[in-house]
């Protein structure tokens, strides 16, 4: 039966062609053939077509053998090439072969051309399978490589001779856990008891003696110090080996790295604690909307318990006081991966309805699939009667009005005079009440300034407002500078602002009239700024602290700063930076340097009118949607001692 061969003819020559195919025919090949005489016709042959041979002409119409060659070559395929030419020298026919033709014949005596296709046919097929051995040796190289790195396991041998460990052996998987290789621990015998976490070496111990006594070894999780000084967690299972007489000659162990474990369970643990101790509600359900989580807070709030509301619907809540187009629209925002928030009216188990302020954030997977939603739920019942009964009582407007003022006279009427130093405030509040503060205290040589932002802008912003400033001003004769001041606040605040469900930030600083020192700390407020003209540069006064009223025991940074003569100090609230204008573009940090520094020449009163009339050109407005305070101190020369 006829070898199939699929070759490539270059010639221009159709007879000489057909003279191939009948030597090819009767040396028992089938050949699929082709026959091609430009340079177009041989590109697209060999692009399109997949072929065993190239059998070429070296004298061609416009191009010769040799570029043959070379547009055979430049396709990167192993194809034996075989010039067969009636006009060719031998030196032509050598410079060929130098190039890299396989063979060359002259036409008319073609006896060689069947032995030399066998022969190049078998050289191909020798060269494409030593390619796919190393082919296949580079990838088993490379999965040895990553089965190596991979390595969480080794197994380990411990020697006993009368009782008593001699001699350890630790498989090469050691190094990956360990960071030690076997040499090391046989040059070191005691390395492996070292290498043990030191608050665990006395339960590693109990184990041995407890195989020495013969007793049932359980497997044990303890820590170990690799050898990069970082802490791994591994599981070291025992299995002891007996002489015939029952004693004790061994014992192996599997050492397996479960450090991700560990951290996995312990991240895990954090999350679950903060889950369940969280006071808002919190459900978390599949991509189809069936709960799989709910923590006590949900409970208390619906009164489901968890094993009655896991796999169920969310719907289960519903009042059915919402038109269908309220859930549809709702579904969308989440379906396309975007956070819903807003509030709805939902039924207890119990049949009553309440109003809650909900949050949806869709969780995705890296690739950006949704698989889960979370689902954040506040009960807003008091919130929704008290908002009721603001807005029923009319009277309730005079009221906050003479609240209002009872606020603001509570702020410094003017600033203290201070030889050196001139000070201007104001405080712009954005609704009839509001909840930012700040105050100027004198005593002796000391200089104490302050600035604050409740959360919110109700009765109760501006009631936790005045209850600083009156602890403050109780408190802060008998405490030495600014980290004492506010940590003493932070504690003293905390029952109240947790049960109000308030929070405040603050900078507190203290200068030294006579050394020109500043003293300051920070309760997540923005930094204020000190502006020194001379350098053209801006100072953030930043010092790490949380937030008042979010945990007790917090304690705050107190950074210092040499003040200079000329300096200016900016002490402000989040309102001015957040004011925004129709665009809804942020006034930011950036323009508000670039306010100060523009007018810091003016006296200090002015400077605030200017920052207030950039604001509001800005805005566009009068009104703001937070309040704004601001404190500026202008150094223009330092008290003699």
């Amino acid at each position: 039966m006829a070898t199939p061969l699929r070759v490539l003819i270059v010639e221009d020559s159709e007879d000489d062609a057909l003279l191939l195919l009948f030597d090819l025919r009767r040396g028992n090949y089938a050949p699929v053939w082709k026959r091609v005489e430009t340079v177009e016709a041989l590109q697209k042959a060999l692009d399109e077509e997949s072929w065993d041979l190239v059998i070429s002409d070296y004298v061609l119409p416009g191009f010769d053998g040799l570029e043959v060659l070379d547009l055979v070559r430049k396709t990167g395929l192993d194809l034996p090439f075989i010039v067969v030419s009636g006009k060719i020298g031998e030196d032509t026919a050598v410079g060929a072969m130098k190039e890299g033709a396989n063979d060359y014949l002259i036409k008319g005596n073609t006896s060689r051309l069947i032995p030399a296709i066998e022969r190049e046919m078998h050289e191909a097929e020798v060269r494409r399978k030593r390619r796919e051995a190393e082919a296949a040796l580079v990838r088993s190289e490379r999965r040895y490589k990553r089965l190596v790195a991979a390595v969480t396991d080794y197994i380990y041998t411990v020697t006993i001779d009368n009782g008593a460990a001699v001699r350890t052996t630790h498989g090469p998987g050691c190094l990956p856990v360990t960071g030690y290789s076997h040499d090391e621990y046989v040059n070191n015998p005691f390395l492996w008891y070292q290498m043990i976490y030191e608050e665990d070496r006395a339960a590693v111990t109990a184990l041995t003696n407890d195989i020495r006594a013969g007793k049932e070894i359980p497997p044990l999780e303890h820590r170990i110090r690799h050898k990069d000084g970082s802490i791994r967690w591994v599981v070291n299972t025992i299995v002891p080996r007996y002489s015939e007489q029952g004693e004790l000659i061994a014992y192996d162990g599997l050492i397996k790295d479960i450090s991700e474990r560990k951290r996995a369970e312990e991240s895990l643990r954090l999350k679950s604690a903060a889950l369940e101790a969280a006071a808002n509600a919190i459900v978390i359900t599949d991509s189809d909307g069936v709960v799989i989580s709910v923590n006590h807070a949900f409970t208390t709030m619906t009164g489901y318990p968890s094993q009655e509301a896991l796999g169920r619907d969310m719907g289960f809540l519903k009042s059915d006081l919402h038109l269908p187009a309220f859930y549809q629209e709702l579904k969308k925002t989440i379906a396309a991966g975007e956070v819903w928030q807003g509030e709805m009216i939902n039924r207890r188990k119990d049949g009553t309805l309440y109003p809650e302020e909900q949050t949806i954030t869709p969780v995705t997977d890296p690739n950006g699939k949704i698989r889960h939603f979370v689902c954040i739920k506040q009960d807003i019942t008091e919130r929704k009667l008290a908002e009721q009964a603001l807005m029923q009582n009319t009277s309730m407007l005079k009221e906050m009005e003479i609240a209002k003022q009872i606020q603001l006279s509570l702020l410094p009427p003017s600033p203290p005079r201070i030889f050196g130093i001139d000070c201007a405030g104001s405080c712009v509040p954005a609704a009839h009440i509001g909840g930012d503060y700040y105050d100027i205290f004198l005593h002796g040589d000391q200089l104490d300034l302050v600035v604050a932002d409740v959360s919110g802008h109700s009765v109760g912003a501006a009631l936790i407002m005045v209850e600083t400033r009156s602890v403050l001003r109780a408190q802060f004769g008998t405490l030495d500078g600014p980290a004492q001041v506010v940590a003493a606040l932070n504690e003293l605040l905390h029952e109240d602002l947790s049960r109000a469900e308030l929070f405040i930030t603050m900078s507190y600083l203290s200068y030294h009239l006579s050394s020109g020192m500043l003293r300051y700390s920070n309760a997540g407020h923005p930094p204020p700024l000190l502006y020194r003209p001379r350098e053209g540069r801006f100072f953030p006064l930043d010092a790490e602290g949380l937030i008042l009223g979010v945990q007790r025991g917090v304690a705050f940074h107190e950074p210092t700063l040499q003040v200079e003569q000329g300096d200016l100090l900016l002490l402000y609230t989040d309102g001015i930076t957040e004011a925004e204008n129709p665009s809804g573009e942020l006034f930011g940090g950036g323009r508000l340097r670039e306010a100060l520094a523009r007018d810091h020449a003016r006296p200090a009163a002015e400077i605030i009118a200017a920052l207030m009339g950039a604001v509001r050109a800005f805005t566009g407005t009068v009104t703001f949607r937070d309040d704004i305070s601001l404190l500026i101190l202008k150094f223009q020369s330092r008290q003699q001692p």
